[in-house]
């Protein structure tokens, strides 16, 4: 897979060994969703998920902010025309690029640099891993719209800040700036300043990619079934099962040889 197998109007995608990142590029509206964006996110997060040869995926924005989230003035188009069934492909688009997302099996990274607004903040928390800038804020505006999340957000905010605290999020739609986004979750970590956001993220995508693929699915599934309430015991067997496959992995038995050989030098 190569950069040219890209070619969209507000998503810029690259190719870096086992990374791939996408750039939300529309800077001049915040980069907030138009055209056939989130088709095109779908799209590339597919992609991901497809080649064995892509370890990690970044997504991160242009410019002053992550993501605005949808483009109000096209909504409110689609509003003014009546056209319900236009508001509805938008729904489904971005429902499928965040069910791509969710079932991804590469590690997926969000860099987080200004605003995550409303969808841009779901998309964010789609997300695996959560660094950000200290300008980065999260904001559930949705209610300031007399509308509800999408983007699996509000399964994803439940998930990282509890019923309670989301539901006030969600009912306020207040800003929530780096500091409190850190200490609630949102994010899992703050990076100096926007550059650093970047190579620093990168690095650790760059990481993240040469962590074992069996343990990596292994993780998944044992998470998402931590996830559904099932039975301590049943997870017992579960993590059974994976750590035997696990074991007999390639990867692990190459990681067994560079552990002792870094300990024996």
């Amino acid at each position: 897979m190569s950069d040219d197998a890209f070619d969209f109007e507000f998503l810029t995608v690259h190719r870096d060994g086992p990374l791939l990142h996408a750039r939300l590029n529309r800077p001049d509206k915040l980069n907030a969703f138009a055209g056939t964006v989130r088709d095109d996110l779908r799209r590339v997060v597919d992609a991901a998920d497809s080649d064995p040869s892509v370890g990690c995926l970044v997504i991160s924005g242009e410019g002053r902010a992550f993501c605005a989230g949808g483009d109000v003035g096209v909504m409110e188009q689609l509003r003014a025309d009546d056209d319900r069934a236009g508001f509805e492909a938008i729904l489904d688009a971005a429902n499928a690029a965040a069910a791509a997302l969710h079932r991804c099996r590469v590690p997926t990274v969000a860099l987080v640099h200004g605003a995550a607004a409303g969808a841009g903040a779901n998309l964010a928390l789609g997300c695996d891993v959560r660094w950000g800038s200290p300008t980065a804020s999260f904001t559930q505006s949705f209610i300031h719209l007399g509308l509800v999340p999408d983007w699996g957000g509000s399964r994803r905010l439940v998930d990282i800040v509890g019923l309670d605290r989301a539901r006030e999020l969600l009912l306020t739609g207040r800003t929530v700036r780096a500091e409190e986004a850190h200490a609630l979750g949102l994010l899992h970590r703050i990076v100096d300043d926007a550059q650093a956001l970047i190579t620093e993220g990168m690095a650790l995508a760059r990481t993240l990619a040469g962590r074992s693929a069996t343990a990596v699915a292994a993780l998944d599934d044992l998470l998402g079934a931590a996830g559904s309430g099932g039975s301590f015991d049943d997870q017992l067997v579960l993590e059974k099962s994976w750590q035997l496959r696990c074991f007999d992995s390639a990867e692990a038995r190459e990681a067994f040889r560079a552990f002792l050989a870094r300990r024996n030098r």
